[in-house]
């Protein structure tokens, strides 16, 4: 059972999906995960069922026919040959079935029909069913999601929405103060002076902040994006650590992150460099946030497909930012697998990945400190990121990070990271390269 005792009627946390997680994969029944977390057996096949996700597998040949109805199936010839040439085999036992038939639909596999629902865990490596697979960090984005959206929304009927607006819009329009129409109304109106004035600001009524005298006036709070993760996940993430790995792999590739600033508050770059040939890719960002930076690491996954993101990005350096405060988001894929290693500076000390913030100044020559990027599209983010990397650097004996990057990683990697060569001449890093 957990060392901690679970408090009675608690929501499961990301530590506990993690061990229902890593239960499955050793197989373990739903008791005995139960008692690692210290929950009932229901609440975990109820979490399972509920935040599973289907993993599809596309029809491959094979011998055996995975088809949902083969075994009422008569169809025949289906593959329409030419005439003459009739078909005689059913098509149901036909290797060609999974492949060709229209009509054709996958079987589930049975394990995902009972206990334990999903596949993990599971030694058939050639199995072609559709597969269920449960992720801690996919179960805990589901979970998050819904609790935000369980809380959306009015506790209000349509009509009660519309007597409400026809009570209060045509009061506010004549220059009433909320306070004043409560005063004289309270018993008609459902809802306190905060609320309503919420429901006004949300727009669920006909009038708006404009309509109001004094809430035009004020200004919208700053909720900073501080994130809420403890240190403790960042133990084994630590400079230090990063150096052993270092000494134990030297010819380890590694791949500096960071963020540049525009104005303060507004769209940021997110950039990711190369040590071994300086090539940077520029990113840009609504605002400095993690789950915006998370994001950019899952598109670039998604991009270059498992298999060739781990090649490319097998260990990252970072700062101790907020918008990288969580190891977990930036190390795993969606299925739970490990992707990369990340690693964070000694605080205060960007030195420690110097290539990236030198790298930099190429930003700020065509973007110079105090500019906002609010205007700006990825489109000219990545017109910005080809420039600088088609640079030839005294560095790199004054070849371009371009070109290195054509000759390490292979021409149709960069071309799928969205890289376009620049002519020698006509390489611009002046502000006006964006206008």
């Amino acid at each position: 059972m957990s060392d901690t005792k679970r408090k009675k009627w608690s929501h499961l946390t990301w530590e506990e999906r993690r061990m229902i997680q890593a239960g499955l994969r050793e197989r373990l029944t739903f008791s005995e995960i139960a008692m690692r977390i210290g929950c009932s057996p229901d609440t975990i096949s109820k979490e399972i069922r509920k935040h599973r996700y289907h993993k599809y597998s596309p029809p491959a040949p094979s011998r055996v026919n995975y088809c949902k109805f083969r075994d009422s199936c008569r169809k025949r010839d289906v593959c329409s040959k030419p005439k003459g040439h009739k078909c005689r085999i059913p098509c149901r036992k036909c290797i060609s079935c999974n492949r060709r038939c229209p009509y054709f639909v996958k079987y589930p596999c049975q394990k995902t029909l009972h206990a334990p629902y999903v596949c993990n865990g599971c030694s058939k490596s050639t199995c072609q069913f559709d597969k269920y697979v449960y992720s801690a960090d996919h179960a805990n984005r589901e979970y998050l999601k819904g609790l935000c959206a369980s809380r959306s929304g009015i506790d209000m009927t349509e009509e009660e929405l519309i007597d409400l607006d026809e009570l209060v819009s045509p009061l506010v329009r004549k220059g009433q103060p909320i306070a004043h129409i409560l005063a004289a109304h309270g018993d008609e109106i459902p809802v306190c002076e905060r609320t309503l004035y919420s429901y006004i600001s949300k727009g669920y009524l006909s009038i708006k902040n404009i309509d109001m005298r004094r809430t035009v006036r004020y200004r919208k709070r700053r909720h900073d994006d501080v994130a809420k993760v403890s240190s403790a996940k960042k133990a084994g993430h630590r400079y230090p650590s990063f150096l052993k790995q270092m000494e134990r792999d030297p010819d380890q590739r590694v791949v500096e992150m960071d963020t540049v600033e525009g104005r303060k508050g507004g769209k940021v770059f997110m950039t990711l460099r190369w040590r071994e040939n300086s090539l940077m890719l520029v990113f840009l960002l609504a605002s400095k946030e993690m789950k915006n930076t998370s994001e950019v690491i899952d598109q670039l996954e998604k991009k270059l497909g498992t298999e060739d993101f781990e090649r490319l990005f097998p260990l990252i350096l970072t700062d101790n930012g907020s918008e990288f405060a969580d190891p977990q988001l930036f190390e795993y894929s969606a299925d739970g697998s490990r992707r990369t290693s990340i690693y964070y500076c000694a605080p205060k000390h960007s030195e420690q990945k110097g290539g990236l913030e030198k790298d930099h100044e190429y930003i700020r020559y065509v973007l110079p400190k105090g500019s906002s990027f609010d205007e700006l599209t990825q489109e000219q983010a990545q017109l910005l990121a080809d420039n600088i990397n088609s640079t030839a650097r005294p560095g790199l004996g004054g070849l371009r990070p371009i070109d290195l990057a054509m000759r390490y990683f292979g021409k149709d990697t960069v071309e799928r990271l969205g890289l376009t060569v620049i002519d020698h001449d006509d390489v611009n890093l002046t502000p006006s390269l964006l206008k």
